[in-house]
């Protein structure tokens, strides 16, 4: 396996990146920042860089157009998700309580439609994926390509590519999320969960190198194919923050301690985004005689709920990227909200980067085994409140004060979660030392 040390490939490289979501085609950051930032990274660092992704719904390039410059973006026809994200611009233009039903709904459709296709809809794109990316490595001399999932079907489209081009490309295999190692993307069937893990072992044996966004991701990857040479191939890659750290300032001056949140929540009870046990747990706290002042910027999506029975809270509209960090810098504690235990072991957010860009301390709300949790734990960038139990997060946040933690005054730690320092990671592999 020539990743592991130098490759005797030219350098810079010619890469060729596989994804099934780009801008401006997906509807939020979170789910191509990773990509289009470590893409701008390796243009900046000399190598060719190819995309190829699909079509669908237009949702705008997000703030992210600027870095796209030099790219040679390829987009392929892909009708279903077009449509699924067509229904899902719909939804969002109903009031808040009718949009969480038909959201509801929609994920149901999605689930079952989903349960009969493995690993999922993107198979059925497989084909195309495939055959385009050959095109493009032969024309172009690709020597690497880089496949970045969800949707992990195009996992298999990397093994495929593999298989037909053997040392002629090195092969990455990046993971933004887990893939039978997840409880939201293993099959449940004891027939689709083994397909399932043929598919993802094909794909694993062929790849050259495999980076992962958080550390749980590789250590289900050992334990599920413990047969597999998996150990010399492994590489962390969090996503990291963009630019430079924040300077230094003090938060607001307000006798409330102020925690904000910066992105979509609501109350269904079988999401991951539920705000109702964390509304329970400061009002407790509040009952207590702390004063506290919950600020959501971005949507808060209610359908049980009644946002005036809880008159801690203060609404905001989304803010723009480039003032998101001042307003961040005047809260108290920065929120991560995360309350499904089944999802959340190797759950790190992109705002947890970004609240370290800000340096302000961090508020996990979350189930003990989220890998921000664990970051958060190990670093004292914060602190966390368990999710499970209200009663107990009602105790901590009754005694919980601005305090100083010097982490966050540490420019060398801090340096470390930047998008650049977790890029020059892999291009030290692809390339040698920059």
């Amino acid at each position: 396996m020539r990743l592991n040390g130098l490759s005797d490939l030219p350098v810079p490289r010619k890469v060729l990146i596989i994804c099934q979501y780009f801008v401006p085609y997906a509807a939020s950051v979170g789910v191509v920042a990773r990509v289009v930032h470590l893409a701008r990274y390796l243009k900046d660092q000399g190598c060719e860089v190819n995309v190829l992704t699909s079509d669908g719904a237009d949702f705008g390039d997000l703030g992210l157009g600027e870095l796209l410059t030099g790219l040679n973006v390829t987009y392929l026809r892909d009708p279903l998700k077009t449509s699924i994200q067509n229904s899902l611009m719909r939804i969002g233009h109903r009031p808040a309580a009718s949009a969480s039903v038909w959201l509801s709904r929609l994920r149901v459709v999605k689930r079952v439609v989903s349960s009969l296709v493995i690993p999922d809809l993107g198979l059925f794109m497989v084909r195309k994926y495939y055959r385009a990316a050959t095109v493009l490595i032969e024309s172009r001399g690709i020597d690497t390509v880089m496949v970045s999932t969800p949707s992990h079907s195009m996992q298999v489209v990397g093994g495929l590519l593999k298989r037909k081009f053997d040392d002629r490309v090195d092969l990455v295999a990046d993971y933004r999320d887990s893939w039978n190692g997840s409880a939201i993307f293993s099959p449940k069937g004891a027939l689709t969960s083994m397909i399932s893990r043929r598919l993802e072992r094909f794909s694993l044996k062929r790849a050259d190198l495999i980076t992962f966004a958080s550390q749980p991701m590789f250590a289900k990857m050992n334990r599920l194919f413990p047969d597999l040479p998996l150990e010399g191939k492994g590489l962390l890659m969090m996503n990291g923050f963009a630019g430079e750290p924040c300077p230094l300032r003090g938060a607001s001056n307000s006798a409330e301690l102020r925690i904000g949140y910066f992105g979509m929540a609501n109350d269904d009870e079988n999401g991951y985004r539920n705000v109702e046990p964390l509304l329970r747990a400061i009002a407790g706290a509040i009952k207590m005689g702390v004063a506290i002042r919950l600020c959501f910027y971005g949507p808060l999506r209610l359908s049980r709920l009644d946002i005036r029975d809880f008159n801690f809270v203060e609404v905001n509209d989304s803010v723009a990227h480039d003032e998101v960090f001042n307003i961040m810098q005047g809260m108290h504690y920065l929120l991560i909200l995360h309350t499904d235990p089944a999802s959340s072991d190797e759950v790190i957010t992109g705002k947890f980067f970004d609240y370290i860009k800000a340096r302000r301390p961090i508020l996990c709300f979350s189930p003990e085994n989220t890998e921000a949790a664990r970051l958060v734990k190990r670093w004292q960038l914060g602190e966390w409140l368990d999710s499970q139990s209200p009663e107990c997060a009602s105790q901590a946040l009754s005694i919980l004060r601005p305090r100083d933690y010097p982490a966050l005054r540490d420019d060398e730690l801090i340096s470390s979660f930047a998008r650049n320092g977790q890029y020059r990671k892999l291009y030290e592999r692809l390339c040698g030392p920059a």
